[in-house]
């Protein structure tokens, strides 16, 4: 007997092969048996005649490891069908934390994350090792491969101090790094527009790298550029890739603001010939025009030299204001889209402001744009967040059919509704996974649905070396999907981006339902995966 039988679907096992009509049947936390199973009895039944069975959807971009400490149902990745989560993304994971620096990291990671850093419960780990063991004792809806974050081990070891590190200081990084594997890790990220990563040399990157290399790890980054400096920025993660030995994941692919469109086919291509090199070179990406990150990001490199509190103590100097100024009118993260396109998004002491944009709050109060954001950040403590609108449609378009592109959310585990549903989040944590099941393949056919299915499960277990999970297989995971092609959809909106997706039906994790008849079961059978 099986403990579950999900009956008539049309299995769309994850391997980019043509679905089929099967009865999938379920024991414990693996899949028994595929085909037909009329004459075999089942604890419980799932009828799907009419609807897709996949595998669960692999989150390759996730910034879950910050909000499932305090939400471990992770309720809005659930609901679109995402059964794992890959975390500590852009050189931002929460551990390790060391004496001599904690505070001044925490600091800093509360400011980013303004309406939840608060939350964390910073007090319950020290190493990473610590934190994938909270997570283990709490227990969590969706599975986590976890990534250690060079901005994490840079600021524990030298805070944020700009420079090369000292031999001494090298050596105790690449500890932090190796230590991180063998806890854990399934390899390094980096955020190299953001503080204290982004004051690190290609040369130590790649020393650092080498630690994780050698173990068989993946190198993710945000890299250090995505409007002008697209190109550079690939080459260097490439780079990186080549000296280290490590598998290299550019993150959340994009090509930023109008003059720097035609760069995203030509990024494209250095992975290409990258691959064609041998080089593991993969992207992924998620199917929005915006991007969301912290407005500090919009501040010069230097300006953020000696962390939150040495920022506050320049943004409250006129001479540095007005260096800041105009280094931001030179370049930089804003430079190219336009105030008028960069909208708040997160501001927990003023949520007056979210849904505005710069130019709009600039002009109500009668000062230039740099000027109100400086004011803004010293009135927030550095507590806001924003929208950026500036990528193109077309190539959204041309990089989801990339061979080499998996899907990434880039957000977290929120609620419709109550505490997490706080400030005007970036709809790509409630709807990334069913936006491309139903805008790029149903109705602008874009991809199939086996090649989208493809890329968001059995190309991304393969990229993270996950042989257990990522295909509809007897013997493998029973991490599973059941939705309704001919509906399916995201529903959340820059306007209102925490509502559910609709069509997605039931999730399994590691075969317990955690999403029945589309509402959150509150079950946590999620795992902290482990490289293998």
């Amino acid at each position: 007997m099986f403990d579950l039988l999900i009956k008539n679907g049309l299995v769309i096992d994850g391997s980019g092969g043509p679905a089929r009509p099967a009865d999938l049947g379920i024991k414990g936390p693996v899949i028994a048996e595929i085909g037909r199973l009329d004459r075999t009895g089942a604890r419980r039944v799932i009828e799907a005649e009419g609807l897709a069975v996949t595998p669960g959807f692999i989150d390759m971009h996730s910034h879950t490891d910050f909000s499932l400490p305090v939400l471990p149902t992770a309720d809005s990745l659930l609901h679109q069908g995402v059964t794992t989560a890959v975390i500590g993304q852009c050189g931002l994971s929460p551990a390790p934390l060391l004496d001599e620096t904690r505070a001044e990291v925490i600091a800093y990671n509360a400011s980013f994350l303004a309406d939840q850093g608060s939350d964390v419960p910073w007090e319950e780990w020290s190493s990473f090792g610590d934190y994938l063991a909270f997570l283990e004792r709490t227990g969590i809806s969706l599975n986590a491969a976890a990534l250690v974050g060079q901005g994490a081990i840079r600021g524990a070891v030298m805070g944020f101090a700009s420079g090369p590190a000292s031999p001494e200081q090298m050596a105790r990084m690449k500890a932090e790094a190796a230590r991180a594997m063998d806890e854990g890790a399934f390899g390094l990220s980096t955020g190299l527009i953001y503080p204290p990563g982004s004051f690190a040399l290609e040369e130590e990157l790649i020393e650092l790298t080498k630690v994780v290399g050698r173990r068989g790890g993946l190198y993710f980054s945000h890299i250090r550029g995505e409007g002008e400096t697209l190109l550079e920025a690939v080459a260097e993660a490439i780079h990186i890739g080549r000296a280290s030995g490590a598998r290299v994941e550019i993150s959340h692919f994009k090509a930023t603001g109008r003059s720097n469109w035609a760069k995203s086919a030509q990024a494209l291509a250095l992975i290409d010939r990258a691959r064609a090199e041998g080089l593991k070179v993969g992207a992924d990406m998620y199917p929005y025009l915006a991007g969301s990150t912290h407005v500090p990001a919009l501040l010069p490199e230097w300006a953020h030299q000696g962390g939150a509190e040495a920022l506050l103590r320049r943004l409250a100097e006129p001479t540095e204001r007005e260096k800041m100024s105009r280094e931001m009118d030179r370049g930089g993260l804003g430079r190219g889209i336009g105030w008028e396109s960069i909208v708040i998004n997160g501001s927990p002491r003023r949520p007056e402001y979210e849904g505005r944009s710069l130019a709009e709050l600039a002009a109500a109060a009668g000062k230039a744009a740099p000027e109100w954001v400086f004011d803004a950040l010293l009135e927030a403590r550095l507590e806001l967040r924003m929208i950026m609108f500036g990528m193109s449609e077309e190539n959204r378009r041309l990089e989801l059919k990339h061979p080499a592109m998996t899907i990434g959310t880039d957000g977290r585990g929120l609620t419709a509704e109550g505490l997490r549903a706080r400030g005007k989040p970036h709809p790509r944590s409630f709807g990334t996974f069913p936006r491309i099941l139903g805008r790029y393949v149903r109705e602008q056919g874009v991809l199939s649905l086996e090649e989208a299915v493809h890329q968001m499960t059995g190309l991304a277990a393969a990229g993270l070396g996950l042989r257990d999970r990522g295909i509809v297989r007897p013997g493998l995971a029973a991490d599973l999907v059941v939705f309704d092609p001919a509906t399916v959809l995201d529903l959340a909106t820059y306007e209102e981006p925490c509502r559910y997706p609709a069509g997605v039906f039931h999730v399994m994790v590691n075969g317990e339902p955690v999403v029945s008849d589309s509402t959150h079961t509150g079950a946590r059978p999620g795992r902290v995966l482990r490289p293998l």
